[in-house]
């Protein structure tokens, strides 16, 4: 009975392109990668304690480093760039985390959003061969469907996008419910007593965040795949804010509150911008905060306890 809702969503998933068109295939497409980079941040955020504020720069690492090899280095072959940018991404956050991880909560933050405007910098900068190799602010364009031998189409992509993203959400779901995924939910709770009791909290938190960045990266490579295009403002503060905005809605603490999360918003920001695009700002601000006051701990817990009392009713009624 649990399971349900998952198996009728993931049923839901495989049949859309059957019937929706190209817009909304390329809607849900976009839903999937998102969801998957807000689930990466949830671990940070939800699980771990860490406010991570410059989670978007590796997912602009990994969609960077990806168009970068294909456009100005002509290398093309997927088995290369990928492995290549998720490298890059792995190394990236193995020094930030050396260097975040030296302080909690709000400096955690501040640092972190202090090397999140540090690559946006670098991807925004247009002096010398490093503003040739990034375009600056106009950002990088022209990356085709990766090559596996066969033509990729809108319709295709989203089942190669989907199939990752499933891989991706269980292999998060197993971490999160492995002895490390417990130790980092109790280091979020009491950090001293964790100690006390012989566990390493700092390592704990540094693979956690080793594992966020990587899952992030994997993100800007469906993504730059997807969209063709990366700019630096897909990785600045207003990006990682919009992924926030996600959590909050969808639910932190909860993985599956960051596919609701994001399928609000980006949704919205859909119908909004086609309808009233002048207005989708406003909208989406009220919005956000009905969804605040009528669902504080985020739309996934309060369905998630619905759907247990409606099982329980089941089990008494029978």
């Amino acid at each position: 009975m649990r399971l349900i809702p998952f198996i009728v969503i993931v049923l839901f998933l495989l049949i859309l392109p059957s019937f929706a068109g190209l817009a909304l295939v390329s809607l849900a497409t976009k839903i999937l990668i998102y969801g998957l980079l807000v689930m990466s941040l949830d671990l940070l955020v939800g699980y771990t304690g860490l406010w991570a504020f410059g989670h978007a720069a590796f997912f602009g690492i990994g969609a960077y480093t990806t168009a970068i090899l294909m456009v100005r280095f002509d290398v093309t072959s997927y088995w290369i760039t990928a492995p290549a940018s998720l490298l890059l991404v792995l190394f990236a956050a193995s020094l930030f985390g050396l260097i975040a991880l030296r302080v909690s909560k709000v400096y955690f933050l501040l640092i972190t959003l202090a090397m999140g405007q540090l690559v946006y910098g670098i991807a925004r900068t247009s002096l010398g061969k490093l503003g040739a190799i990034t375009g600056g602010s106009d950002g990088i364009g022209g990356v085709p469907y990766p090559d596996f031998g066969f033509y990729f189409s809108p319709n295709s992509y989203y089942y190669f996008t989907l199939a990752v993203v499933i891989l991706c959400v269980f292999v998060m779901y197993r971490i999160v419910h492995s002895p490390l995924g417990y130790s980092l939910q109790g280091s979020r709770e009491s950090e001293i007593r964790l100690r006390a009791l012989g566990y390493n909290t700092w390592l704990y938190r540094y693979l956690a965040f080793l594992i966020a960045a990587l899952f992030a990266g994997v993100a800007g490579l469906l993504y730059i795949y997807f969209n063709g295009y990366i700019s630096p403002d897909a990785i600045g503060v207003e990006a990682t804010g919009f992924l926030w905005l996600m959590i909050i809605i969808g639910g932190s603490g909860t993985l599956w509150g960051a596919f609701i999360g994001s399928t609000v918003v980006l949704a919205l920001q859909y119908f909004a911008s086609t309808v009233i695009p002048e207005r989708w700002p406003l909208i989406f601000g009220g919005c956000f905060v009905i969804a605040v006051i009528i669902f504080r701990e985020g739309i996934f817990p309060k369905l998630r306890s619905f759907w247990s009392k409606v099982i329980n009713y089941g089990v008494v009624k029978g």
